[in-house]
């Protein structure tokens, strides 16, 4: 598999988890959605990251 192809599927996946991750914190906890929605960016910036960096050590 071409190294293009795990780095665009990656990036669609990520973002699809992340949408969903939103919708389900927003309507289920009402109260501490301001709280989830930042702790849930920050699990996706190091999620993102640490597949970018495994990416890194695939060759072209």
């Amino acid at each position: 598999m071409k190294k293009i192809f795990l780095e665009i599927g990656s990036s669609v996946g990520l973002v699809i988890v992340f949408i969903i991750g939103l919708v389900i914190i927003n309507t289920k906890f009402l109260a501490n959605a301001a709280y989830g929605n930042v702790a849930l960016l920050l699990v996706f910036v190091i999620i993102a990251s640490f597949i970018g960096f495994k990416l890194a050590e695939i060759p072209d």
